[in-house]
């Protein structure tokens, strides 16, 4: 079997096994500690140039900041620390709230319980509020150690201080050796949730490394470089970076792609080092964007781009087309894709004007 061809196959056996993928992805997401090679990739046309964006700004107040400082002189003074027994002056619901909130936050327990005191225990409002507020990430070391790394590359602090823009996301790309054309680039866009192309909010870029508990530029490109080489056989990595890029190239209140936009991604996305979509005698990718060209498509909605997706995983599957039929809930331009397919590629049916 031609190494391309074993290769989809194995994308589309993992597909099928959603229980293995769940246990593949928390297993690349823990193993940070080992580099991965880097390799090409066709080129992402820039950013819409767009300023404005909405910003966490989150709580703040006097009692988390006395809540701090008491914890700090609790330690120092040789109170609770982490991993040590709660006192035996809390109830058994007090330290159940406190191992639920330690469980979910990773804070240390004698903050934890300054924390629920002030939201009189209940467990789901401290944890909101924990979340929320920017101040608090002091109680946790690896959301504090992100947020120190989030500050070194703001563009704008005065006047966006949870905003990382254009150039402040090329220079930290550039430290973890990720290349801006790279789909490794749209792989870390993902991982902190960049809400369009080029930027990073704190919020995002906070909430989405620490749940991969890493907090360093190193672990940062491990992370990123291991979801990039399990682009082409994990099917839950690759989805959520292909699902996710639609977002990033929106314009602001755009609901669709330009289709110059959407060819460029699909030129990375659907390319060896990540997921190819072809198979040992048809192009696909080719045939497809030669077709979307010819059709004179003007943009491209999140359903088209969902469904392209579908489609071509459906047709590494059967590359006979045997799957698809006129009952079936295509977009109209994938039935028209079909059909010219088989009439200017193949040489079967009608052959259809797609001017």
């Amino acid at each position: 079997m031609p190494k391309r061809k074993a290769e989809a196959s194995d994308f589309l056996a993992a597909s099928q096994a959603p229980e293995n993928q769940a246990k593949k992805a928390t297993k690349i997401r823990r193993e940070t500690g080992r580099s991965t090679q880097r390799g090409g990739g066709k080129g992402i046309k820039g950013t819409d140039g767009r300023k404005s964006i909405s910003s966490e700004r989150g709580l703040r107040g006097r009692g988390w900041a006395k809540a701090e400082r008491e914890s700090k002189r609790d330690n120092e003074a040789g109170g609770t620390t982490p991993g040590v027994d709660m006192p035996s002056t809390y109830t058994a619901q007090q330290k159940t709230a406190i191992s639920e909130f330690t469980g979910i936050t990773q804070a240390d327990k004698s903050s934890a319980a300054k924390l629920l005191k002030q939201f009189h225990w209940d467990v789901r409002s401290a944890v909101n509020a924990y979340f929320n507020n920017p101040a608090t990430s002091n109680l946790n070391p690896t959301r504090k150690s992100l947020s120190t790394i989030f500050d070194s590359y703001r563009d704008d602090p005065r006047n966006e201080p949870d905003l990382i823009d254009v150039e402040g996301t090329g220079k930290l790309l550039n430290n973890i050796g990720i290349e801006l054309d790279d789909v490794g680039a749209l792989v870390f866009s993902e991982l902190v949730q960049s809400p369009t192309l080029g930027k990073i909010t704190r919020e995002g870029f906070v909430d989405g490394l620490s749940a991969a508990s890493v907090d360093t530029l190193p672990k940062i490109r491990n992370l990123t470089l291991q979801h990039r080489s399990a682009l082409p056989t994990d099917p839950h990595i690759f989805k959520n970076v292909y699902n996710h890029t639609f977002t990033l190239g929106l314009a602001q209140g755009a609901k669709t792609l330009p289709l110059e936009a959407a060819i460029e991604f699909w030129r990375v996305l659907f390319t060896t080092p990540s997921f190819a979509w072809a198979t040992a005698s048809t192009p696909w990718l080719d045939w497809w964007l030669e077709y979307v060209e010819a059709k004179k498509i003007k943009a491209v909605n999140k359903d088209l781009w969902k469904q392209t997706l579908n489609f071509a995983l459906e047709t590494i599957r059967d590359e006979s087309l045997g799957f698809w039929n006129e009952e079936s809930s295509w977009p109209s331009v994938m039935d028209e894709f079909v059909a010219w397919v088989r009439a200017e590629k193949r040489g079967r049916g009608d052959a259809m004007d797609v001017a």
